[in-house]
């Protein structure tokens, strides 16, 4: 009975302050829904990734693929005929945009639809009302493409009209024979991914001739897999689909765990702020807990009283963080679905999952965080004596005994976040935990910065600071166990804004300066046409010739199948003009072309790190060509941010001999000095015939697009940053305003004394500038490393990349002025209600 006395007393009296309530349960709200938001992408890539390639590989267990991304159909028939495996099928695939569909990208997927029985169990619509089985008998007569029902409902189609295939710039006309359907709800989303065509159609659309993508297996044992083998040609090789769709998918683990930690911050930032508004609740009811213990509470009461108080509102905060999660995880879906998209792999199905687990883990998320934070200053509450409990002194007495031990625990801290991140080598889950740990640790250190660094000044500058500045820097160290955790909460956020600042900034940087080298030229030309990519020899002359071109690089770039890395770009230079970053190399950057020219290969950072290449002289990497698995010699592994399966550079001689390129698909123009690059492009599209489908653009315009697809990978970070900073605010806000009602009777006095409302005001933004000066200063440092942390370590082990980190003044003044400007803002609404005390209630109030 007593416990459940002391539930409610300890309840109803914090309900006699909303505002600090309402500012508790937004900062756990906000935590939560940034945990629920992106458990809601994550769950929603994944589920979008099995619907796109659900109906690419239904049941099959195996596929044979060509190190070309084609193989000959003769192999499918002697699989069929000659083996006698009958669940085999051959099949077509490519990604194409639609223009009746809304452009969006699609697969178009051409099958056999005598063999597809086995894999896809599909049922046709011909005419409104009618449904066919035969997926067969429609496919083969009507001479048409079939799409998903759900996307003949969405656009408004109907059997026979026209849909017009866009490949690039190329055009190819068709017509909708009927609607697919798969008679399961939950299935027909993937369809609306796929396109299908009878396999003739699609070689036909597709000029493919003889060629297939792909066949798709099921088989049941070892020794079927083991014949397939023994008859495949060179060139191509037998593949278990999981493993495949596993080496793909993997692609994008990093960035999503990026982003985990990133929602996983801004709870970090919650805890501060519930600990802080806690800790101040229990100060501020010090003298009551004190009468409470003295009339026979005991501290198992005063306990657990204070967690159910928590608790109840944690409650509260994590259900209105969960349903803004599902909110915020809408638009987040779209935005991680596009960057998955755009760095790693096509997302043809876009769906949003919100599953049982993201709200449950929503839940447990706010509460147990909440009880992290509430346990230390229920701890502090329930064990203090009677006596000491009713002397407001006693806490900062209690501080000072402990800051030794607070000093050497956070260097401690800080030594198990460094073993952390740098003793488990390639585990970014790692690396986000040991910055956790290193700010707590940072945190703990608080104290003993802001005694030191204060009575510094105040010694420094004692001979001309007087008055309210230096009243407003004492009460900072006379309020040190309620002004640290502050300072630390405002000190971390403030390293934060600062790594990540300078994380974007040298990335981007980097990038323009890769763009610039690697992309370079004046001019782009390229192939149009994503089915027949190569350029008129001619045409190539022509531009070398061209008035005001000074010189041209020409190079083809084609897909590669591989293994370990899924697909692979790999490209052959006529001349090379750009400029690569070497991250290693085998001998001197100068003999680099002669080792090319003698067989030897580069590699992309990220294909290196894909395939576990050990930079030493005598790297190797095995690639599939058309002469079956060939190991080559790597000359050097060069700087890159494309993502996917990476890039490699040979020569034009083992583009040839491996995988039967010589053609050319792209040139980098560059034109003398003093050329203006419009009369050039005007020129150049003057020569191409209107058949030929060839894309003139600028090299400006090639540099603002590139950089669009990774300001849009970085915008879901800063949208995560800001949201972290509105947790880390909404604690500040509450911290000052707890702090004001602490100091209730102080201010009374101080207005007993003679203070004007405006010294009184002023006193307390002097307090705030102060507090945003010294957590400024200590973000320096911590951001400094941070951002080291993020882009020497995070960085390349989450993306497999490198590049300098590029730090610039302005930024830490940026940051300076943002914790003065933040913690003086804080403070105005609290500064004015302190203006503003009743003189004879705040005198009386004990």
């Amino acid at each position: 009975m007593m416990s459940l006395r002391l539930i409610k007393l300890f309840f109803f009296g914090s309900l006699k302050h909303p505002f600090r309530l309402v500012l508790m349960v937004l900062g756990i709200a906000l935590g939560v829904s940034c945990v629920v938001a992106i458990d809601v992408a994550k769950t929603s890539v994944n589920r979008s990734f099995e619907l796109s390639t659900a109906a690419l590989t239904s049941r099959a267990t195996h596929q044979i693929k060509g190190s070309r991304f084609e193989i000959d159909q003769s192999i499918f028939t002697r699989i069929r005929t000659g083996l006698g495996i009958a669940r085999s099928a051959p099949v077509i695939e490519t990604h194409v945009r639609v223009k009746e569909l809304g452009a969006g990208v699609l697969t178009l997927m051409g099958v056999d639809p005598f063999s597809e029985t086995h894999f896809r169990r599909l049922v046709v619509q011909a005419r409104k009302g009618v449904v066919n089985p035969n997926l067969a008998g429609l496919l083969t007569q009507a001479n048409g493409v079939l799409v998903s029902k759900g996307h003949g409902e969405q656009y408004g189609l109907k059997p026979g009209d026209t849909l017009t295939l866009l490949f690039g710039d190329r055009r190819k006309e068709t017509r909708i024979a009927g609607f697919v359907d798969t008679l399961d709800t939950a299935s027909n989303k993937m369809l609306d991914g796929v396109i299908l065509a009878d396999i003739s159609l699609a070689q036909e659309i597709l000029g493919m001739g003889e060629k297939i993508s792909r066949i798709d297996l099921m088989l049941t044992d070892a020794s079927q897999a083991d014949q397939i083998r023994q008859i495949l040609p060179r060139g191509t090789l037998l593949v278990e689909t999981s493993r495949q769709n596993s080496v793909v998918r993997s692609l994008s683990a990093s960035f999503e765990t990026s982003l985990t930690a990133f929602s996983m911050l801004a709870l970090f930032m919650g805890i501060f702020l519930i600990y802080n508004t806690v800790s101040f609740s229990v100060a501020r009811q010090r003298k009551r807990n004190g009468i409470l213990r003295a009339l026979g509470a005991t501290r198992s009461q005063i306990f657990w009283a204070v967690m159910i108080e928590v608790m109840i509102y944690a409650l509260a905060g994590s259900v209105l963080g969960v349903l803004l999660g599902v909110l915020l995880g809408h638009g987040v879906v779209s935005a991680v679905c596009s960057t998955v998209s755009d760095m790693y792999f096509v997302l043809t199905v876009s769906q949003v999952e919100i599953v049982t687990s993201t709200l449950v883990k929503g839940l447990l998320a706010g509460m147990l965080s909440s009880a992290l934070a509430a346990f230390f200053p229920a701890v502090t509450a329930a064990h203090i004596q009677p006596i000491t409990l009713m002397q407001r002194s006693a806490s900062e007495s209690t501080l000072n005994q402990r800051l030794p031990a607070l000093t050497l625990g956070g260097l401690l801290v800080i030594g198990i976040a460094l073993g952390v991140i740098f003793g488990f080598p390639g585990s970014p889950e790692s690396d986000f935990i040991g910055v956790f740990l290193a700010f707590l640790g940072y945190g703990f250190l608080a104290p003993v910065f802001i005694l030191g660094f204060i009575r510094g000044v105040l010694f420094v500058t004692s001979p001309f600071v007087r008055g309210i500045v230096r009243m407003a820097m004492k009460n900072i160290v006379r309020s040190l166990s309620r002004t640290s955790v502050l300072i630390a909460t405002l000190a971390v956020v403030t390293s934060v804004y600062i790594g990540v600042d300078i994380m974007t900034q040298s990335f981007r940087i980097s990038i323009e300066d890769w763009v610039d080298g690697h992309i370079g030229g004046d001019v782009h030309v390229s192939s149009a046409d994503e089915t027949q990519r190569f350029l008129d020899p001619v045409l190539v002359e022509t531009i070398r010739n061209f008035p005001g071109v000074a010189d041209i690089s020409a190079y083809n770039i084609h897909r590669i199948f591989s293994q370990t890395s899924g697909e692979v770009h790999i490209f052959s230079y006529v001349r090379d003009l750009s400029k690569k970053r070497w991250t290693w190399t085998a001998a001197e950057e100068a003999r680099l072309p002669q080792l090319l020219d003698q067989g030897w290969i580069y590699v992309s950072e990220i294909f290196a790190r894909q395939n576990n290449i050990v930079p030493t002289t005598s790297a190797r990497v095995v690639l599939e060509t058309q002469q079956g698995p060939v190991s080559f010699k790597i000359a050097g592994i060069f700087r890159d941010f494309f993502m996917g399966g990476g890039r490699i550079v040979v020569s034009r001689e083992v583009m040839t001999d491996f995988w039967g390129h010589d053609d050319v698909t792209a040139l980098q123009v560059f034109l003398d000095p003093g050329v203006p690059v419009a009369p050039v492009i005007d020129g150049i599209n003057a020569f191409i015939p209107e058949t030929s489908m060839v894309r003139v653009v600028s090299g400006v315009s090639i540099k603002h697009s590139i950089l669009a697809v990774f300001d849009r990978t970085f915008l879901i970070t800063s949208a995560l940053q800001i949201l972290t900073a509105l947790v880390a605010l909404t604690g500040i806000l509450n911290s000052f305003m707890a702090l004001l009602l602490e100091r209730t009777r102080e201010m009374g006095i101080l207005r007993a004394c003679g203070a004007e409302r405006q010294q009184v005001f002023r006193l307390l933004l002097w307090e705030c500038l102060v507090c945003g000066v010294v957590s400024g200063l200590m973000a320096l440092p911590l951001g400094a490393w941070l951002a080291w942390i993020l882009v020497h370590v995070v960085n390349f082990r989450s993306f497999g990349w490198t590049y300098e980190m590029v730090v610039t003044p302005w930024i830490f003044i940026q940051a300076l002025l943002l914790a003065s400007v933040a913690a003086v803002a804080a403070g105005v609404f609290p500064g004015i209600s302190a203006g503003r005390t009743n003189i004879g209630q705040a005198i009386h109030m004990e």
